[in-house]
């Protein structure tokens, strides 16, 4: 399983175009599994699509094909939320050399994400932004753990003891996001959620600056400023609707 960061979502209109069109492409699944909450713990990308044995590229992440097999992720009217299963190859033993090392990877977060293949890496509609809302779970216990396969039962990552919603501070004027760094040599987007990765540069009063001084001000703004051109909804992580209630 390959390690790297995981993407952003920002579903493009392009793409609920696609969902609609009589050819959209090939439906493709990619999964990621982080395990940054155990002690030397990384995070894995994997994907039960592929061909060849190939990698599919998105987004510049590599998924490595696994062979297995997923149920129980439709939501049903019913308003329950869905447990899905997760049942993995263990021919070559690597699941279960992180199960050993990790606590059979109970509470680890497991994130699906859903696209076309022409939005991959190399096409010519690529689009690394161009997926679905992503499917947040984690993983509940295992199932079963055999010399030919390992499942894993999942449960949403609302569906916890204590969990809350909003799941984060409401702000009207502040983002809550995290901005990118600059290294010296390029950008680190390590431990970032904000998806910008233009070549625009303000500083946190909003003027331009060079890379070393890029800092965002963590406002409607700021936004603004690095999305000069958009139609798409601004990646703002406030709550600009929110009334201001006066006492």
């Amino acid at each position: 399983m390959s390690q790297t960061n995981i993407p952003k979502w920002d579903e493009r209109p392009a793409l609920a175009a696609a969902a609609q069109s009589p050819d959209p492409g090939a439906y493709v699944t990619l999964f990621t599994l982080d395990l940054t909450m155990y002690p030397g713990g990384t995070i894995h990308h994997f994907t039960p699509s592929g061909s060849g044995g190939e990698p599919v590229l998105f987004g510049g992440i590599a998924y490595v094909p696994v062979e297995m097999e997923t149920e129980g992720f439709e939501w049903t009217a019913t308003g329950a939320l869905p447990t899905p299963r997760l049942r993995i190859a263990n021919i070559n033993r690597q699941i279960s050399a992180l199960i050993y090392q990790f606590s059979d990877l109970l509470g680890a977060k497991v994130r699906r994400l859903r696209t076309f293949d022409r939005y991959l890496d190399g096409r010519a509609d690529a689009d690394p932004l161009a997926f679905f809302p992503p499917d947040l779970y984690r993983i509940e216990r295992k199932s079963a753990h055999t010399a030919t396969h390992v499942e894993f039962e999942l449960s949403a990552a609302i569906d916890q003891e204590g969990a809350m919603l909003p799941g984060r501070q409401v702000l009207r004027d502040g983002c809550t996001r995290r901005y990118r760094h600059w290294t010296g040599s390029g950008w680190s987007f390590d431990g970032a959620d904000c998806p910008y990765s233009g070549g625009l540069c303000f500083t946190a009063t909003g003027k331009p600056t060079v890379p070393a001084r890029d800092a965002c001000g963590k406002r409607l703004a700021d936004c603004r400023l690095r999305y000069p051109n958009t139609t798409d909804l601004l990646p703002f992580g406030g709550f600009p609707g929110v009334s201001r209630i006066r006492v």
